[in-house]
């Protein structure tokens, strides 16, 4: 299933030739698409699905799908290393596609037949356990990009299924809304194929580090209240602007829709790309929660018929906050070199609880008026719950402490993984068919271990990828002159693995991020800046930036300093 699209790499240089790098690609017109699908699904399924249905939100088939979806993602970050295969296996891209078409499918018939209850309750857990499964795939394809593509992307990818949704509900009549929305995650299926390659280590010849332990009940309970007090504002405002904001017939309503989503893309470009660079995770919620704040003010405005102006607002806030939990565990995953699949579960299982409270308080406004403000309540409780989450999100202090001493031996699937990549390079090196050993068939490169075709560049990148692996002090020899006999899996992992056990636990002990750990492992192999944004597909000021935060955090001042702190760890 290849596919290709165009990359557009926004860069922001600080004047010392080092700077931070964007790219935009595939990954946000993917995600798009999810989230235009679980909007429509979701929070418009009575009137996509049903001729005429209630245009609240609220309904049995939501209900269930949330409550699946909430379950799932709690599951899966229990169980993110122990089935770590399965979450990162292209089947599953499959079995989340099924449950999510099977899902919507049913809700169409269920509404063009006027089935019964029973069966639009089982679409809701359809669709809830495929958009639970797209989560973590969509959360692991996000863990392989910086920062700044992180941020870049979900922008983006926030407006376009803004923009895709309004397409959806005012252009199509029912039951074709249904149809369309129920095959929108076919569309996104193989722009996520082609962002979670199985062989990505190999691709980038690299190996795969194994994730920080954590205190991961102390974590999701530290970690989990503020996300659900975020969740309970992204839930009233989701509500009030996928059901009655963006539904809107009026033109001059769809261009404040167009203008929101516009300014609100732009405000977390320049708050990403102009903090400085050595803030941590939490530097985009210091100047955004005020923001997305200042717009819950404007909710009674909205109220009393006075739209365009509150409704501009409400559509910046939900989108700016809609955003910043797509992004938080996707920077802590990277900063931290934490399991996305454990943030993106915790943050998920928070979210979704959050949401279906803040929902239930937009749709049902009698449950905050008897509160002593009346009709303001509700502001009150949104701007409080920002403040309470704000005051209770992690510090970079906070989660220091709750990462655990890592004790030195790979995890069960990560070494499973890295072994599978050193059986395709000896494959490469040592096969004697000439096709095989250039790594390439009649139609193009082969993949040894995905089984499907890539390009010969990244065939190339797979040749070489063996002597990068390689301990610098064994390098001079190649697995050729080695007797076949001798070169068991075990004399291999020793070779290949001590180097990069050494570079972990130099990453480990000075809480280096996903992204730097591949930039020191490259840095420690004596490589350069130019190799390295080469190999790692970044640009130039890219990469000085990550290699200057590495010497900043390992109290270090260049390369060969790096290399005889890897030596002395070897001797030790």
């Amino acid at each position: 299933m290849a596919f290709s699209f165009p990359r557009i790499s926004i860069t922001v240089d600080d004047g010392n030739d080092h700077g931070t790098q964007g790219e935009l690609g595939a990954l946000a017109l993917g995600f798009g698409i999810h989230l235009a699908w679980s909007y429509c699904a979701l929070f418009k399924a009575n009137s996509v699905f049903e001729n005429n249905g209630d245009p609240h939100a609220l309904s049995l088939f939501f209900i269930a799908a949330l409550l699946a979806f909430t379950l799932l993602t709690l599951f899966t970050s229990i169980t993110d290393q122990k089935l770590l295969r399965f979450y990162t296996d292209r089947p599953t891209m499959l079995l989340a596609v099924v449950f999510a078409v099977a899902g919507s499918l049913l809700a169409v018939a269920v509404g063009f037949f006027l089935l019964g209850s029973p069966l639009r309750a089982i679409a809701g857990v359809l669709v809830g356990i495929g958009s639970g499964l797209f989560t973590m795939l969509w959360g692991t394809a996000y863990s392989r990009y910086n920062t700044a593509s992180i941020v870049l992307n979900t922008a983006v990818a926030v407006v376009f299924g803004i923009l895709l949704y309004s397409l959806i509900i005012h252009v199509l009549p029912w039951p074709f809304t249904g149809i369309v929305t129920a095959v929108l995650p076919l569309f996104e299926l193989p722009l996520l194929w082609s962002l979670t390659p199985i062989s990505y280590a190999l691709r980038h010849a690299v190996p795969i580090f194994n994730p920080l332990p954590i205190r991961k009940v102390t974590f999701m309970l530290r970690f989990s209240l503020p996300i659900f007090l975020f969740g309970v504002v992204l839930g009233a405002l989701k509500s009030i602007g996928l059901t009655i904001i963006l539904p809107s017939v009026d033109p001059t309503v769809q261009l404040i829709a167009l203008f929101a989503g516009g300014t609100a893309t732009i405000v977390l470009l320049v708050v990403s790309f102009s903090i400085d660079k050595r803030s941590h995770w939490d530097f985009l919620f210091r100047p955004l929660v005020p923001i997305v704040a200042l717009t819950c003010l404007f909710l009674p405005l909205f109220h009393e018929g006075n739209e365009l102006i509150p409704s501009l607002l409400l559509l910046v806030g939900f989108l700016c906050l809609e955003s910043l939990m797509w992004i938080l565990p996707g920077q802590l995953s990277q900063e931290f070199r934490l399991s996305p699949i454990c943030m993106f579960g915790i943050g998920s299982t928070a979210i979704g609880v959050g949401t279906f409270v803040g929902t239930l308080l937009a749709e049902m406004p009698e449950l905050t008026a008897s509160l002593p403000y009346g009709d303001g309540s509700l502001v009150i409780v949104l701007i409080v719950s920002l403040m309470l989450a704000m005051a209770l999100l992690p510090r970079v202090r906070d989660i220091k402490r709750l990462i655990l001493p890592h004790s030195g031996k790979d995890d069960e699937n990560v070494a499973a993984f890295n072994k599978e990549i050193e059986r395709a390079h000896a494959v490469l090196r040592t096969n004697t068919h000439p096709a095989w050993r250039m790594g390439l068939d009649a139609a193009g490169a082969f993949d040894l271990i995905g089984g499907v075709q890539q390009n010969p560049a990244t065939a190339m990148l797979q040749m070489d990828a063996s002597a990068m692996w390689a301990d610098p002090a064994s390098s001079t020899s190649s697995s050729a002159d080695m007797p076949k006999d001798e070169a068991s899996d075990e004399e291999r992992a020793k070779v290949r693995g001590r180097f990069r056990t050494q570079c972990e636990e130099i990453a480990n002990r000075y809480l280096l991020s996903r992204r730097e750990t591949e930039v020191m492992f490259l840095l420690a192999k004596g490589h350069n800046a130019a190799f390295i944004q080469e190999k790692l597909c970044i640009s130039k000021s890219t990469a000085k930036t990550h290699i200057s935060h590495i010497y900043r955090k390992l109290d270090i001042h260049n390369q060969q300093e790096l290399l005889a702190m890897v030596d002395a760890g070897r001797d030790q």
